[in-house]
């Protein structure tokens, strides 16, 4: 039983019910009807889609793979019993995988819902597209309230190709854009080197980069943003609100003092045996004392060894491990990318390389997006 339909949840899914075949059956429990891919948000900003439906999927597809999807919400999970409750009944399992990701949670912030446009979500960033793009002056905010954070290059993303578009307006000269992070560099897991290359870009761009900076409130009538040691005044305003696990995770006492969900680095199960987690919901402290970063492409490559290890308890093929590789497209507008890549497990510290912006890391990125979906699509 798998519950969470994001990446990693019909990675591990789609997995499964090749592995297994007909021996066993593979359920799929979400909340959502539709599967939507965030990635495609920055589009929406960049003005590249110009239909925010593009990033869509629909579960109903999976069917044929030979999986169960379930559309209900979760409300319990009993650990011993192995055990989840849900608004469509109650369901067992000899396996399951939480992959139900971190949950946004802007409620946290006063007045962040009310002040700026939650841009992990599409219609927020629909809502910040279609503001800054009537703006003729101004200060455009790039807000991200509190670590850690899915998908850790979207923000620097968001400044970047919002740059991209006041210049191509010609009214840049006229703007000012500005991120404000309570983190000390950007993508702090990325190591030094990825970095001070993003700090550069940022800075060729005269994009302000404000680090250390805990918002606690914000004031949406006076366009104001207060920190623990300064105030801020914003014209448009793009957040990255808090993230939270999810409530019957919490509940079920599978946190620990991080508020996530700790695992075993290799093979991604928790402390009770047969429970595994993938994704964003999981807590990975590497060599260096950070945490393995919340990204899809980690768990698209957790929930193929999550299947593989299961397959192998069952009798049908060998175990795998997660050795910590991966890597990230970082937009930065005129359709170029940058990307950072390499080993995460690697010791004292992750050695993770920068290459500079180009039109091929742009079209690698796109295509890895459209991989996602191409799996509904097919069926269609």
């Amino acid at each position: 039983m798998v519950l969470g339909a994001g990446i990693g949840g019909l990675s591990v899914a789609t997995e499964l019910a090749k592995l297994l075949g007909e021996k066993h059956s593979v359920t799929l429990i979400d909340r959502k009807p539709r599967f939507y891919e965030c990635a495609y948000n920055l589009g929406i900003v960049s003005g590249e889609l110009s239909d925010p439906t593009a990033g869509e999927g629909d579960f109903s597809v999976i069917a044929s793979a030979g999986i169960e999807f379930v559309h209900a919400e979760i409300r319990n999970i009993d650990v011993s019993g192995m055990t989840v409750q849900t608004t469509e009944g109650d369901f067992n399992a000899e396996f399951i995988v939480i992959s139900m990701g971190a949950e946004m949670s802007p409620s946290i912030i006063p007045g962040l819902a009310e002040g700026g446009h939650n841009i992990y979500e599409k219609d927020g960033a629909v809502a910040f597209r279609h503001e800054f793009e009537r703006m003729e002056s101004g200060h455009v905010a790039i807000l991200i309230t509190r670590t850690p954070f899915k998908c850790p290059a979207a923000p620097y993303e968001a400044a970047f190709l919002t740059d991209s578009v006041l210049r191509q307006k010609g009214i840049r000269d006229r703007c000012t854009v500005d991120i404000y992070t309570p983190e000390w560099q950007p993508m702090l897991s990325a190591g030094d080197a990825v970095g001070d290359a993003l700090v550069g870009l940022l800075s060729e761009r005269e994009i302000g980069y404000h680090t250390e900076h805990m918002v606690l409130k914000v004031d949406h009538e006076h366009r104001n943003m207060m920190f623990e040691i300064d105030d801020a005044g914003y014209d448009i305003m793009a957040y990255v609100p808090p993230h939270i696990a999810p409530e019957p995770v919490r509940q079920a006492g599978l946190t620990d003092s991080t508020g996530w969900l700790p695992v075993n680095a290799e093979t991604l199960e928790t402390k009770h045996h047969g429970i595994f987690a993938i994704g964003d919901i999981v807590s990975i402290r590497l060599h260096n004392g950070v945490f393995l970063p919340m990204a899809g492409v980690f768990a698209l490559q957790e929930g193929a060894v999550v299947a593989a290890t299961i397959a192998s308890r069952l009798g049908l093929g060998e175990e795998e491990r997660f050795a910590g590789g991966g890597y990230c497209f970082i937009e930065t507008g005129g359709g170029k990318a940058a990307m950072g890549s390499g080993n995460f497990y690697a010791k004292p510290a992750p050695a993770v390389t920068f290459e500079p912006p180009s039109e091929e890391h742009k079209k690698t990125k796109d295509e890895f997006s459209a991989a996602i979906l191409e799996a509904f699509r097919a069926r269609r």
